[in-house]
């Protein structure tokens, strides 16, 4: 060849030759093919045949350039669902629930500060969210809680859990609209943005509502971390955000389902680092947002109390609400629920002596009640092997209940209520009155006096505080492993 020739090859060559390496948008790993941010983002960062040419002859305009030099973004964080998923649930109030939640997650936080715990309150009043971020004291007559306060001041409707909820709603109508488009052969952007509300994604990431209660509270472990709600601004204030459109929580059937399926979903697409997730539940057992934590986590903790009427309506309730009856149970039917009894726990027991004990129907207790307590315990244990023998619905709704064998002495009863059942005991009044009002948990309290913001003030004894948080931390191994064993903090 010619070296005209030579040299006309060699600039066809240059201008076909791929030009240096250009970063391009990474998709997040959360999208899917049919996400239309992602395609239009893959679009626009892509340069066409024109641009790569103009790159090679070093002829790109500013704007190339800029794009040239931008770095690639870091990697995702590897994601792993948590070990641990809890509802905390019963089908009314004033059994001790959220507090129990409250300083179980505490501590569970406190005993692995190298991992993270979540919190998602899913309760109408939401309490713990009022202990997290400051206690429950009011500053007068009519006053929200001081942790309720702090939440509105500092969050927004699309932050908290009444957000979270309208997005995993909306995120199922952005795949359904997606989907339907092209089964009729159309395009998914025309159904994508005629949205009211513009979502970047049909996945919800649970970070993007979370608050971390030790920067307002700094009794709280500081690898805790909630998704919160701001009773009746929450639940009420928000229910007629749109015109003829009624909230999911507020709804009948199973409308909840798919969005408890996100849900679900978003839960186990967690940075490894969180291995523990909480939910308080509503006292309500058929509440939309009870039933989604139920389809939702991996265990259930029940709280018990003494009273016949209150037990007796786990099974039977006449407006519907019972929680093994009339929710549990259908949801199993449906192939809905994921959570299965973990413990049910007997609440505000009185304590003869800080010591373990065992009852003589095999329930194991962190402290040792008196004899008719415990009776009563084994009884109403009893009641619930009873109805498990009676109808087999009620026994698969246990965790991992076939692989229970009979003990040593062949009594497979007491092997059911030492796995099953246990208690927690009745804080004293001062000690549980200082912790709730300042939100203040009890792994964290010590033996100094504490002044309420409504004027009550005490302290409580150094024994009296280290058998509590003995109890606490020996509950959080019931509900989840040994490994949350970190020695006790001084009171």
């Amino acid at each position: 060849a010619t070296t005209r020739e030579r040299g006309f090859l060699a600039a066809r060559l240059s201008a076909n030759r791929d030009p240096p390496a250009f970063p391009r948008r990474r998709a997040s790993p959360r999208a899917t093919t049919t996400d239309p941010l992602t395609a239009l983002s893959f679009a626009r960062d892509r340069p066409n045949r024109f641009a790569r040419t103009l790159l090679v002859e070093g002829k790109s305009n500013n704007k190339q350039q800029q794009q040239r030099k931008r770095p690639h973004p870091p990697a995702a964080p590897s994601t792993m669902a948590p070990t641990h998923s809890i509802a905390f649930c019963n089908n009314r109030g004033g059994v001790g629930k959220t507090f129990m939640a409250f300083q179980t997650a505490c501590e569970t936080a406190r005993a692995r500060p190298d991992k993270k715990v979540l919190v998602l309150d899913f309760s109408l009043y939401s309490d713990i969210t009022a202990l997290l971020l400051g206690g429950s004291a009011r500053e007068g007559f009519g006053a929200p809680m001081k942790g309720l306060q702090v939440t509105v001041e500092n969050t927004t409707e699309d932050t908290r859990a009444e957000g979270l909820i309208r997005d995993l709603e909306h995120a199922m109508d952005t795949d359904e609209h997606a989907a339907a488009a092209e089964k009729k052969g159309g395009s998914i952007f025309g159904a994508f943005f005629a949205k009211k509300k513009d979502l970047s994604t049909a996945t919800v990431d649970l970070q993007n509502y979370l608050i971390r209660p030790a920067d307002h509270n700094a009794a709280i472990p500081g690898n805790l971390y909630l998704v919160p709600s701001a009773g009746s601004v929450s639940w009420t204030d928000t229910q007629a955000e749109e015109s003829g459109h009624q909230p999911l929580w507020t709804r009948k059937g199973d409308e909840w389902w798919p969005a408890a399926q996100r849900l679900r979903a978003a839960v186990a697409s967690l940075p490894a680092e969180f291995e523990a997730v909480m939910v308080d539940t509503d006292h309500l057992a058929a509440c939309v947002l009870t039933k989604m934590a139920l389809a939702t986590c991996d265990s259930v903790v029940v709280p018990l109390s003494f009273d016949d009427g209150d037990f007796n309506r786990l099974f039977q309730d006449v407006t519907g609400n019972s929680l093994f009856t009339d929710v549990m149970i259908p949801m199993r039917a449906k192939s809905q629920l994921r959570a299965r009894v973990a413990k049910c726990v007997f609440t505000k027991v009185s304590s003869n002596k800080n010591e373990e004990t065992e009852t003589q129907g095999g329930i194991h207790s962190p402290f040792r009640p008196s004899n008719t307590v415990m009776a009563q315990m084994d009884a109403m244990a009893q009641q619930v092997w009873s109805a498990c023998m009676h109808d087999d619905r009620y026994r698969v709704l246990f965790k991992d209940v076939d692989s229970i064998a009979p003990g040593a002495d062949g009594n497979v009863v007491q092997a059911f209520r030492s796995r099953y059942f246990t208690a927690m005991k009745m804080a004293p009044d001062l000690a549980a009155n200082i912790s709730k009002m300042n939100g203040l948990p009890i792994c964290s309290m010590t033996s100094q006096t504490y002044v309420a913001p409504s004027g009550l003030e005490g302290q409580s004894g150094k024994a009296v505080l280290d058998g509590l948080k003995a109890e606490i931390q020996k509950l959080v191994n019931a509900f989840t492993s040994d490994e949350y064993n970190l020695p006790l903090s001084a009171s």
